[in-house]
């Protein structure tokens, strides 16, 4: 019987290539392998000039199917997460599109601003794998904040001019604040990476760095590649 893995990554050119590149290697290691990439378009953007370049007719086990955007008002703000939460459905009707009896859905590998879609492959039954395409110390600064935001009600986007450095255990020596990305002085964007911090420490325990600087997190039913 095949194998068949789903990955989402998000649409940015960066992720995306990082995801194709990962999922070639793996096709490489097991005939049995297929694999297919469902493409989440940004919201009012057409994708399909960097994504299809990616994909050659030769792949035969690799494929890619881009998931319609889901309804919502064009004069309506949305979040990211919210964004990504309405894709859940379209995930969930791709996904079950691909299923047929000589094939064996054998888990997703979702991009680490996808954790979300960890619900969906629950009600499928298979496991999650988290590609985490940045580096282990952007992973520590995200954790921290999000920790001490919860605990402390520490909210790094409100800090005034008196607070210069920031103590993260990640890192050997302070950090200056008006280095941190935008990310995280975003009213927009902090809740954002927060949800997704409090995905990853659903994760397991079991913890290394790879080489290039990626961040693993492994074990059980959720790893992070």
């Amino acid at each position: 019987m095949k194998i068949e893995l789903v990955f989402i990554p998000a649409a940015e050119i960066g992720h995306l290539r990082s995801t194709v590149e990962l999922a070639k290697q793996l096709l490489n290691e097991d005939d049995r392998l297929s694999i297919t990439v469902l493409i989440i378009p940004r919201p009012s953007s057409d994708d399909s000039d960097h994504v299809t370049p990616l994909f050659t007719p030769s792949q035969k086990r690799l494929r890619h199917v881009t998931v319609s955007a889901a309804d919502h008002p064009p004069d309506v703000p949305l979040d990211p997460q919210t964004y990504m939460d309405n894709q859940k459905p379209k995930v969930r009707d791709a996904v079950s599109g691909l299923l047929d009896p000589t094939r064996r859905l054998a888990g997703f590998v979702v991009d680490m601003f996808c954790t979300s879609m960890m619900e969906v492959a629950d009600e499928f039954g298979v496991p999650t794998y988290m590609m985490y395409t940045s580096n282990a110390a952007f992973l520590g600064i995200t954790l921290h904040l999000q920790l001490m935001f919860d605990e402390e009600r520490y909210d790094v986007s409100e800090l005034d001019d008196s607070v210069n450095e920031l103590e993260f255990p990640c890192l050997t020596r302070p950090y200056p604040v008006k280095c941190l990305p935008y990310f995280f002085t975003s009213k927009q964007w902090l809740p954002f990476f927060f949800d997704q911090a409090r995905n990853f420490r659903k994760l397991k325990e079991d913890k290394r760095v790879r080489d290039g600087g990626g961040a693993w997190i492994g074990g059980g039913d959720t790893e992070v590649l």
